[in-house]
Parts: structure tokens; C-alpha cells; sequence
């Protein structure tokens, strides 16, 4: 999957304020050139991007898309109570996942 297919289903389920902050860029903008296709994220970037759309996906597919929203923005305690976003943001991809797939 192309990264601007990425960036562009994650901004379906969440603002490009969201996405612009668990990619660690503070520009906005930049997720619409991403979505565009214009622009390309760094490597990291791109990882963290792939990860959260993966994770989304998956909640989103089990749960629907509103259960997979309030996910990626509730405090949880298995990311000491830091929301999936900030977790995602600092790499902290093993412990997001297994938060994610907590029951």
C-alpha cells in the first residue's frame, strides 16, 4: 500500500491534526501533501504511519470505526495512561499493540 493510501485512510478515521501528531510532525499541512502524494514522510515518519493504520484496521474491523476513534484517543492504563497516539508518537509500538489486543 502506498504511503499516501495510508495517510489517507488514517485521516478517515482520525483528523489530520491526529495523524500530523502520532507521525511526530507539528504541520498539519503535511499530512495533505502525504495524502496527495506530493510529499514523503521520513522513514520513521512512514513507520509509525503503516503501524497506526494497522492497528486502526484491525480495531476497526473487529469493533467499527467509532470504537477504533475513542481507542486511539482514550487515556489507557497498559500505556501508563497515555493515549495510543503519544505512545505511537515515541515508538512505543510493541506495548500500543499489546494494548490494542488487551481485552
Amino acid at each position: 500500500m502506498e504511503t499516501s493510501e495510508v495517510v489517507q485512510e488514517l485521516r478517515d478515521v482520525l483528523t489530520s491534526k491526529l495523524v500530523a501528531t502520532l507521525a511526530g510532525v507539528k504541520d498539519p499541512g503535511q499530512i495533505r501533501k502525504w495524502a496527495r502524494g506530493g510529499l514523503e514522510p521520513t522513514q520513521p515518519a512512514q513507520q509509525r504511519l503503516r503501524f497506526a493504520h494497522d492497528v486502526l484496521h484491525e480495531i476497526e474491523n473487529a469493533q467499527g470505526k467509532k470504537v477504533a476513534q475513542a481507542w486511539a484517543l482514550s487515556v489507557n492504563p497498559r500505556l501508563g495512561y497515555e493515549s495510543p497516539i503519544k505512545a505511537i508518537r515515541e515508538d512505543r509500538f510493541q506495548e500500543t499493540a499489546a494494548a490494542a489486543k488487551a481485552p
